[in-house]
């Protein structure tokens, strides 16, 4: 291991950047690869998406890996990636690139004093007989390695310049920077990065001019990640979903709690079933209190265990889903779940793609509202599916319509057996200790209206998202209208960026 000196906010230096792996290979040595070196810039929090983006899934590998692989296939000399925040997370996602001689990995310990200090970091680890050094954003999924051979083959045309991808007039990433700019970006401070070095030395840029931006779309949100997943880009209308999944916009959700009434297991099995049709998903689905006992048979394995030592030794290798759970009451027919630490465990170890958690119960009625300890949501929570049953509209307000109809009547202002309405469920959805009480701030919060079997269904499905965006308060991210039962149906969706609900070939409930 090798200590890399990085300057701190007052121009001293201390070694804050560890260097993991082989030192890059000398390019002379690795004809006919480039003379340039690539650095990754991946220390970031990603604070505007809600969680660490690298990791998040797309096409079934973590958003990092496409751009990691994408540089591996080009002609540079070496890759180097800069990590920071959750830096043991990020190097676990690219831990079979190990045998790769070209890559190796700086942490940043500095990383939340700015950009500048991964530049710096990335700088001090680069062979010193690197012609330049090309600069990546760790949140290009697009980019491809023919991309980056074209800038390459640009920078070694020019005189040892800064070079650039261009697309209608904007400057892109990723960008070359000549071996004479190095000790200028070295100087870099604060949150300034290579662009002050481009602006300071304009007689110097290499522009390469590109007809399709795709490639050098950068993903800021959880939204922009979603058109992405549909073929799309910012500003564009996604595609008919053909899953849940994909009209609930899960696509790059890893963390999934489910909470109300009205088929929530059965959606958690849906999701398991259409998560494992992917390639390369590792699945996991449990509870955090209660399950009936029957619901062990589903599309998964179920397995009792007490802690996530228990439970990774148990699992194995085996890539099928299982449902874990921490035991059996075999007085009251009922599966006891995991405590949220050991959900969270899960989620930290990198040992799975997709964690689904059941966060309340409900005995099986089509509505309800949560008591004070629940739902009971682990931290590492990242998206929210709130499940209605629609069947429970136009009903009594009592126990065999909505579980806990007292807290529902306090919640609304509904009395006792008066008739539930649209209206009521969609302040139960939206209220601060409505459904989602308790989930985690940075989680999305989506919406899946189930039982919309019937015309009605489904008109009394659209009255409920009418209120929830008329009253405007905190309406999810996406919501979908649906049925389960007997077969799989999306009837209406509403998708991140549109306006308006979308309707599907399925929208009369047949």
């Amino acid at each position: 291991m090798v200590l890399v000196s990085v300057p701190d906010m007052e121009g001293k230096t201390n070694p804050t950047a560890r260097y993991i792996g082989s030192r890059p290979a000398d390019p002379a040595s690795s004809a006919p690869r480039s003379a340039v070196a690539g650095v990754i810039l991946a220390a970031g929090r990603s604070r505007r998406f809600g969680e660490n983006k690298l990791l998040a899934p797309f096409k079934g590998k973590p958003l990092l890996r496409w751009v990691v692989e994408a540089a591996l296939r080009s002609r540079l000399a070496s890759l180097l990636v800069v990590l920071g925040h959750e830096h043991a997370r990020v190097r676990e996602a690219l831990i079979d690139l190990d045998e790769e001689p070209r890559l190796s990995f700086v942490v940043n310990e500095c990383y939340g004093r700015g950009q500048s200090t991964s530049v710096v970091a990335g700088l001090a680890a680069v062979s010193p007989a690197s012609a330049g050094a090309m600069f990546f954003v760790g949140d290009q999924p697009l980019l491809d390695s023919s991309v980056i051979d074209r800038l390459i083959a640009a920078f070694e045309a020019s005189d040892g310049g800064i070079c650039y991808p261009t697309c209608d007039g904007r400057r892109g990433n990723p960008v070359i920077f000549g071996c004479r700019f190095f000790a200028e970006l070295q100087r870099l401070s604060g949150d300034r990065g290579g662009g002050v070095v481009i602006e300071t030395h304009p007689e110097a840029t290499v522009p390469v001019d590109f007809s399709d931006p795709m490639p050098f779309r950068d993903i800021d949100s959880r939204s922009d990640l979603d058109l992405f997943a549909f073929g799309g880009a910012a500003g564009s209308r996604p595609a008919e979903p053909t899953t849940v999944a994909a009209a609930l916009g899960l696509e790059t959700s890893r963390v999934i709690s489910l909470c109300g009434a009205g088929g929530k297991t059965s959606l958690m099995a849906t999701l398991v079933r259409e998560f494992a049709s992917l390639k390369g998903e590792r699945i996991i689905a449990t509870a955090t209190t209660k399950m009936a006992s029957d619901e062990a048979h589903g599309p998964w394995r179920a397995c009792q265990v007490m802690d996530q030592a228990d439970a990774l030794a148990a699992i194995g290798d085996d890539p099928d889903p299982v449902l874990a759970y921490r035991a059996v009451d075999h007085q009251r027919g009922r599966l006891l779940g995991l405590p949220t630490e050991t959900v969270d465990a899960f989620a930290s170890s990198g040992r799975f793609t997709r964690i689904l958690v059941e966060a309340d119960g409900s005995r099986r009625r089509p509505l309800k509202a949560p008591d004070a300890g629940e739902p009971v949501f682990p931290a590492s929570t990242d998206t929210v599916i709130i499940v209605a049953g629609i069947s429970g509209i136009g009903r009594p307000l009592d126990e065999n319509t909505v579980f806990r109809s007292g807290r529902w009547s306090e919640l609304t202002g509904v009395p006792a057996s008066a008739i539930v309405t649209a209206d009521a469920l969609a302040r139960v959805i939206e209220h601060p200790d409505g459904l989602a009480r308790g989930a985690p701030p940075h989680a999305r919060r989506v919406l899946f209206l189930n039982q919309a079997d019937t015309p009605d269904r489904v008109a009394v499905a659209h009255q409920v998202l009418q209120a929830l965006w008329a009253r405007g308060r905190r309406p999810p991210e996406r919501a979908a209208i649906g049925r389960l039962r007997p077969e799989v149906r999306i009837c209406a969706w509403r998708a991140s960026g549109t306006p308006d609900l979308q309707v599907s070939g399925g929208e009369n409930g047949r």
